[in-house]
């Protein structure tokens, strides 16, 4: 693979120190580091109280090297999240036509860049592949279930990648949820599992929270896209304390085991189109218990999941 081929990295950051740490640190291992091209764009202070912060996120993002090249973005303002992550890669894929998008509490293993970038390559001129991800639940798997990878209706989030010409289908993200509904979209997606993005979308939609992914899948249904998941995950998050900016956690279930293999070719193009017995393991994973099912049609999963690690919050320091 021709390191002119890679695509580029970008990563996300703001105040996680360590987090960033270890995240860079699992890229720097990784068999193309040395090859690929490693974007840290850190969000300017939204107030005073956190400059010092930044300034120590600023100073660790100075002193890395392991890398082609590095390219350093420092923000004078605070654009937030969403706004800061999707400004840096409408630029990144303007400049590359490639992009692998990362936040700074992805822990990725040794292979997670051979395998993104196999899978760029191989599915380049396919019209039906948004992206390929580096993150995969920790889901049963047939034993019979040989493949490297699967398709699956929507993108996962935590580091993955796509092309200029594919991201510019579905991008600016502006959830249109009227029409959403009136197209039908909405239904189609909770028919294909997907009970867990419409209850995001609603929630984007009435302003109680931001949801670009919940969006991006949305319209990946509408333009009837998909992504390449690893049945092995390259990717595991450790943002589960709810140190991020939103200050969410994340259930326990989410952590899954990370590929300690030295496999970097991928069959990629092996495999049938779909398997059923491991999309629904996925989907039973997003929408859990009936519990879940039913807070998520009624609209109220957010707030029963605060409360309930609010509860937890009381139970231990009480």
């Amino acid at each position: 693979m021709a390191y002119r081929d890679l695509a580029p990295v970008v990563v996300y950051t703001y105040s996680r120190l360590a987090h960033l740490q270890q995240t860079i640190e699992a890229l720097q291992r990784n068999f193309l580091a040395s090859r690929t091209v490693l974007y840290v764009i850190s969000d300017g202070p939204k107030h005073a109280g956190h400059k010092p912060t930044v300034d120590k996120v600023r100073q660790y993002v100075d002193g890395v090297s392991g890398f082609r090249e590095i390219v350093r973005v420092y923000r004078d303002k605070n654009l937030g999240v969403p706004t800061s992550l999707i400004e840096a890669e409408k630029q990144v894929i303007h400049d590359h036509g490639t992009v692998i998008s990362m936040e700074d509490d992805n822990i990725s293993s040794p292979n997670y860049l051979d395998f993104l970038n196999g899978g760029l390559q191989t599915y380049w001129d396919d019209p039906s592949v948004f992206s390929i991800c580096g993150y995969c639940p920790p889901i049963p798997i047939p034993r019979d279930f040989k493949s490297e990878y699967w398709f699956y209706h929507w993108n996962l989030s935590w580091g993955f990648a796509t092309w200029k010409h594919k991201y510019d289908k579905v991008y600016p993200l502006v959830n249109d949820f009227a029409a959403f509904k009136r197209e039908g979209l909405l239904r189609k997606v909770r028919s294909q599992g997907g009970l867990y993005i419409t209850d995001s979308l609603l929630r984007d939609f009435k302003k109680k929270s931001i949801f670009p992914d919940a969006v991006l899948c949305a319209k990946m249904t509408r333009e009837n896209l998909r992504s390449v998941i690893p049945t092995i995950s390259k990717i595991r998050n450790i943002g589960s304390d709810g140190t991020g900016v939103s200050g969410s956690q994340l259930a326990a279930k989410h952590d899954t085991r990370l590929d300690d293999r030295d496999i970097t070719e991928f069959r990629f193009g092996s495999v049938p189109p779909m398997n059923e017995h491991v999309i629904q393991a996925m989907v039973k994973f997003q929408n859990s218990g009936i519990l879940t099912r039913v807070s998520r049609r009624l609209g109220v999963y957010h707030e029963l999941s605060a409360f309930k690690y609010w509860l937890k919050g009381q139970v231990l320091h009480g």
